[in-house]
């Protein structure tokens, strides 16, 4: 049976919890049996107090102009609260929908950035933990042609020196011979992307070095990176919403999100061949992994449910074991939590909660979570997830801040209304989190 097969009964939960929970969806939930070695220490949980402050941050950022969102709390033992707030899409390009998408728990976001922990950084954990692949291996044993200087291990702390983006969509933006909307092609082209800096000496967050990466997992397991996370991951964890490209895999248009609303024209500034420009639903956002590598990329391109997310959160709190199904063992997850880059902003793949991250992961968790005992991610799309080992909690916040409109600034398109409210920005919403999960 499936981690997904078994369900979990919300009123056996909340009695095994020993609280009352506001009304909170729990359907289709895995029941995660308690794993060998976990901590025994009691899971914090939330009151309703806190929940209710939390619910009225998210209420307010819908008012005041984010479309939707899904927050999603859970313990390493079972989800503690879920809910849906706000539309899953509202706008077809600029006009407005007479009768708006709502969110659903049960939505399926693009995950953007959090593609590389959930994809690409799992799939490191299981090639590591079966000494398939060694951290300080040079990514020209599987990729010939690039710098020597340049290991798996600094690509995962992103500092590698490749540059956060290179535009291969773009003929007008990249060096002759450099353009490519092929996926073969554009792989081909890795190594003749130029440094933005010599290997090692500083931190650049860097998509380029994860799109490297999932370059790295193909090499290795000789499957395109979608087909090997989704059979040694996700189908075994019972995921059934969980990969890349959905349409292609069955899932309707309606059931996902939306995104830009003018495709990646940032509202008709923007132009490129083959540039979308209709609403962006059900297909990646990200340019490098829509046009330059077919949907399917390290750094980007990956979908799933709060509820699925949840799973694998669960799967890492519990030491990379969960209802029969083991990834990687605990000194696997434990490595990857606590090998710190230069400067000690990410580990690998992971940031790191740190005064400097602040803004996103709060100001609450630098201060009660040594580097390494909490971790976290983002996404462009409007995604953030904490995982905190020492208290065993995690936190998923989902939203569609990017389905708004563009805020023109002169030479700067990456700014939408969206990212203006308190859901957009995260860090009010984490600290929130944090707060309840230390009173509790």
């Amino acid at each position: 049976m499936t981690v997904t097969d078994s369900l979990c009964n919300r009123r056996q939960f909340l009695c095994y919890s020993g609280v009352t929970l506001p009304l909170i969806s729990l359907h289709g939930y895995a029941s995660d049996a308690k794993m060998p070695g976990a901590s025994a220490r009691p899971s914090p949980l939330f009151s309703d107090a806190w929940l209710r402050k939390i619910e009225l941050e998210l209420t307010t950022s819908v008012e005041n102009g984010m479309p939707g969102a899904v927050l999603h709390l859970g313990n390493r033992d079972a989800p503690i609260y879920q809910r849906a707030f706000g539309v899953q899409r509202r706008y077809n390009e600029r006009s407005l929908m007479p009768t708006p998408q709502p969110m659903r728990e049960d939505t399926i976001f693009d995950l953007a950035s959090l593609t590389k922990i959930f994809s690409t950084a799992l799939a490191f954990h299981r090639l590591v933990d079966r000494h398939a692949v060694h951290l300080d291996d040079k990514v020209s044993k599987y990729l010939p042609g690039f710098s020597p200087a340049i290991s798996l291990r600094l690509l995962l702390g992103h500092n590698s020196g490749l540059p956060a983006d290179y535009p291969f969509y773009d003929p007008d933006k990249v060096a002759p011979g450099m353009y490519s909307q092929e996926r073969n092609g554009t792989v081909r082209r890795l190594p003749r992307v130029p440094l933005a800096a010599p290997p090692g000496t500083q931190t650049l967050y860097s998509d380029i070095g994860f799109l490297t990466l999932g370059a790295v997992i193909e090499q290795v397991t000789g499957l395109r990176q979608d087909v090997f996370v989704t059979s040694e991951i996700y189908s075994r964890l019972g995921l059934r919403h969980t990969g890349y490209a959905p349409l292609r895999h069955g899932e309707g248009r309606d059931a996902c999100e939306a995104s830009e609303r003018c495709g990646n024209t940032r509202d008709g500034h923007v132009d490129f061949p083959n540039i979308r420009a209709r609403t962006i639903q059900a297909e990646v956002q990200d340019e490098t992994a829509f046009y330059a590598m077919e949907q399917i990329a390290g750094h980007a391109g990956l979908f799933s449910t709060a509820d699925e997310l949840g799973v694998m959160c669960r799967l890492l709190l519990n030491g990379g074991t969960l209802g029969g199904y083991t990834l990687c063992s605990r000194a696997t997850v434990d490595l990857f939590r606590y090998t710190f880059n230069l400067d000690q902003s990410y580990a690998l793949g992971w940031q790191l909660l740190t005064p400097a991250s602040a803004k996103l992961y709060g100001d609450i968790a630098p201060h009660v979570c040594p580097p390494g005992e909490a971790v976290g991610h983002t996404g462009w799309t409007g995604k953030c997830v904490i995982v905190d080992f020492r208290r065993g909690v995690y936190f998923l916040l989902l939203t569609n801040k990017k389905h708004t409109p563009v805020i023109a600034l002169p030479e700067y398109w990456n700014l939408f209304e969206g990212d203006l409210t308190s859901a957009g920005k995260y860090g009010n919403i984490a600290d929130l989190f944090y707060r309840g999960a230390l009173l509790a």
